[in-house]
């Protein structure tokens, strides 16, 4: 069984889950073999080896170098640079013996092969990564079965890579452009107001313009605002967008057009190293800011409101 996840943001917490998952996994079969082995002591019915199990886990980094250990604890000390880390594997190995009906001997062959792979794809230019699940089984297929489902639960669970942060970039880009726009259109105003006695009369009169004071600090908002902060916001997006695509020539500028290429884009996951170290943090700041120009333009809009209707 192959299962690829796509179109998740998989975090080093999540990673952190699926292998306490199987931390727990290796040692409920410990404890069974143990447990087999005491009895067969016990009965005189002597087996050299019930079982094994192993858990591995691999960890490689930017420069090439990997590193491999069986021991949970040393993993999770090994995670707090996740920027230098360009693949995770974690595996876990299980092989016993079982009897046959109306047998004695241990002659029935099980395993169960559990790979996770987190990895960046290609080069830090293709902005993809991509997690899978790969389960091989004789004779255990409903544990395996289980075992797959329980890990892609855990992964599905996370939030959508494509989500509203992504799919409305346009909207939280220019409401926070104009939000700045209308911070910087107030900052004008009072420098055109200490200094107005030295302007012409043509440029005062506009002032007494309610129309050309609300409608013309909303147009330079905007214009200010794109001017001065949209390369602050497109900063913060650039890393976790979507690669663009040809889309054909425009007929009105007779220029090429690209889009985002969102199928490709949801046909991988987010793996929140590497690459994508900060994402989350870059998420999450993105969706703070868009809060805080929420506000600012919405009292904007009722001063605006206010003034139109006090104005003559």
């Amino acid at each position: 069984m192959d299962n690829k996840i796509v179109n998740k943001q998989i975090s080093i917490n999540q990673i952190v889950e699926v292998a306490k998952y199987l931390e727990r996994y290796k040692e409920w079969y410990q404890n069974m073999f143990m447990k087999e082995q005491q009895i067969n002591q016990q009965t005189g019915n002597l087996h050299k080896q019930f079982g094994e199990t192993e858990l591995m886990y691999s960890i490689q980094f930017q420069d090439g170098k990997t590193i491999k250990e069986n021991g949970f604890n040393w993993f999770i000390s090994n995670l707090n640079q996740p920027k230098i880390i360009s693949e995770i594997i974690i595996s876990l190995h299980v092989t016993f013996f079982t009897k046959q009906a109306n047998s004695q001997a241990y002659n029935v062959y099980n395993n169960i092969n559990v790979r996770v792979d987190f990895r960046e794809a290609g080069t830090k230019i293709i902005k993809n990564s991509d997690t899978s699940i790969d389960i091989t089984t004789t004779h255990q297929e409903q544990v395996a079965y289980k075992i797959e489902s329980d890990i892609l639960n855990i992964l599905q669970s996370n939030e959508d890579r494509y989500n509203s942060t992504i799919k409305n970039k346009k909207v939280r880009m220019q409401c926070f452009c104009i939000s700045v726009g209308l911070i910087l259109s107030y900052i004008l105003y009072l420098i055109i107001k200490l200094n107005i006695s030295n302007l012409p009369a043509t440029i005062i009169n506009f002032f007494n313009n309610k129309y050309i004071l609300i409608i013309g600090q909303w147009f330079v908002a905007i214009l200010l605002g794109n001017l001065c902060s949209y390369w602050y916001i497109f900063s913060i997006y650039k890393p976790i967008l979507p690669w663009a695509k040809y889309a054909g020539r425009s007929t009105m500028s007779n220029q090429s057009v690209y889009e985002d290429d969102v199928n490709d884009y949801t046909s991988h996951s987010e793996v929140q190293f590497g690459q994508y170290w900060d994402a989350k943090k870059r998420r999450d700041k993105i969706e703070k800011i868009f809060k805080i120009s929420k506000i600012i333009l919405l009292v904007q809009t009722v001063i605006s409101v206010i003034l139109f209707l006090i104005l003559k």
